[in-house]
Formats: C-alpha cells, structure tokens, sequence
C-alpha cells in the first residue's frame, strides 16, 4: 500500500484489509512522510497488527513507493491497495479458495471489482476479466489494479513498477504480464472497490492519465495488427475523460439507478 496524506479514507481501507489477513498474510505500506494524519493512523494500526508493517521514508512518488513496499514483501501473491481504496468482503478468502482449488499458485489472480462515488456509493460493477493484450488496447487499464494479484517472482521478472509514469503504471504492468503469457486464475468475486473522487488522481487528473496512457500504448506497439486497437481504445479514453466528472458522479449515478449502500 502506497500512501501519503490519505485521510480520511486511510483508515477504512487498511481495516478492509487487515480483517482478512490470514496468518501468513501482511500488509505492507510505503508512508511517504504523510503530515495530515495518515502516519499516526497506520502507526496505530501497526501496533495492534504485527501482520501490518509500515515504512515512513520520502519516495520518488506512487510507483517508487509500490516498488519500495514490493521489496521489503515476502508472501507468494502481491497485490496493490491505494490507502483510499477498499478491499471487498470475502475478497482473500475467494481467491484463496480458488487458489486452493487450482492446486497451485498462478502467475496472476483477476478478479471483479466496484468503482464508488465521493460519498462511498456504488458506481459502477465490473466483472473479472482476464488480462489480455487486444483488450488492454482496446480498452484500456479495465482491470483495476486492485483486484489483481501478482506471483512475487514474476512481478520481479517483469521489472515491477515503471518510476518513469505517475499515473498509469498499472496499465503499463498489466501489458507487460501479457506479453510474459502467465498462467491466469480469474476469481468471479468482486475483490477491491476504486474510490473516485476529487482528491484522488483519477478523479482530478484526467488528462495527464489520457497522455501518459497514450505513451504506454505507443511504447508497447509490436505490430501493425496493434495500430487499429490501440487507435480505437485512445478515441474510446478520451471521450471516457471528457465524460468522467458527470458518469462518475452521484448525482448521475442516483438519476440512472438506485444508489447502493454506501460503503465507509
């Protein structure tokens, strides 16, 4: 978990995990020197929780932090929870129940997951869905980088984090995994939840998500056959920018459907 001044969602989203940890389980998080709150919130957090271990040192941004975290960790799957993100009841224990299921672990885990609104409302649902080379292109980082789950050896392989990107690393290892054809395990339980808002960076950043995720796509071209997806999904990202603040909002979500629970 990367973090820096993450109230006032740090908390409920290092209790949505720390609840499922099982024994051999941690949670590991990269506090860039956070001045609003958070270091108290997740040092407190650590003295309840020895499975709950916390670095406070000054990082290069979110992919040196993910990078930093991903070698002080030691558990055979990782997976990546923003301290504004949730993870989803039930969420371990599925993936471990199919885990167990398989026999063995995969390289990567993929499973559903909820877009939430500021106020903690049900957006959107989106279902598992294997990673794949033309849908990355087409649709872009549609997996969302918190109901994914890496086999730490090959998270290592593949280079771990560009620190060169701020806001789409994810969808940069995400195409990077395929291009390594791992053994997918997809997961029919919704695993993690985004949390759009104002203060986060896919809410306020929309356009330096759209120029960086174009660079991603360029740098990942291998063929012609790659030119028409990648064309269609920067046409279908830009108008999903455009569009964001409004689809995203509650107001919205309340006038198409009836809003769901709010989760903390």
């Amino acid at each position: 978990m990367p973090a820096y001044d993450a109230m006032p969602h740090v908390g409920a989203a290092i209790g949505s995990a720390v609840e499922q940890l099982g024994p051999d389980d941690e949670l590991v998080v990269q506090d860039s020197c956070s001045t609003d709150g958070t270091a108290e919130v997740l040092d407190a957090a650590a003295d309840d929780d020895p499975r709950v271990r916390v670095a406070h040192e000054k990082d290069r941004g979110q992919s040196d932090a993910l990078n930093r975290a991903l070698a002080r960790a030691g558990g055979q799957l990782v997976g990546w929870l923003n301290a504004d993100d949730l993870l989803l009841p039930g969420a371990l224990a599925a993936v471990r129940r199919e885990v167990d299921r398989l026999g063995h672990v995969p390289d990567v885990v993929v499973g559903g997951w909820q877009l939430l609104g500021a106020t903690g409302g049900v957006l959107r649902r989106e279902p598992a869905v294997a990673l794949a080379r033309r849908r990355l292109f087409t649709h872009g980082c549609y997996a969302f980088s918190g109901a994914v789950l890496v086999r730490r050896e090959l998270l290592h392989e593949v280079g771990g984090y560009d620190e060169d990107l701020h806001y789409t690393m994810d969808y940069d290892l995400m195409l990077r995994l395929v291009d390594a054809d791992p053994e997918q395990l997809v997961v029919d339980h919704p695993l993690a939840a985004l949390r759009y808002h104002d203060a986060s960076k896919s809410g306020g950043a929309g356009r330096r998500f759209f120029t960086e995720a174009l660079g991603v796509r360029r740098g990942h071209l291998r063929s012609a056959a790659d030119l028409l997806p990648a064309a269609a999904g920067t046409l279908v990202h830009g108008v999903g920018v455009a569009t964001a603040r409004l689809r995203f909002s509650d107001a919205y979500s309340a006038a198409v459907k009836k809003p769901d629970k709010p989760h903390p």
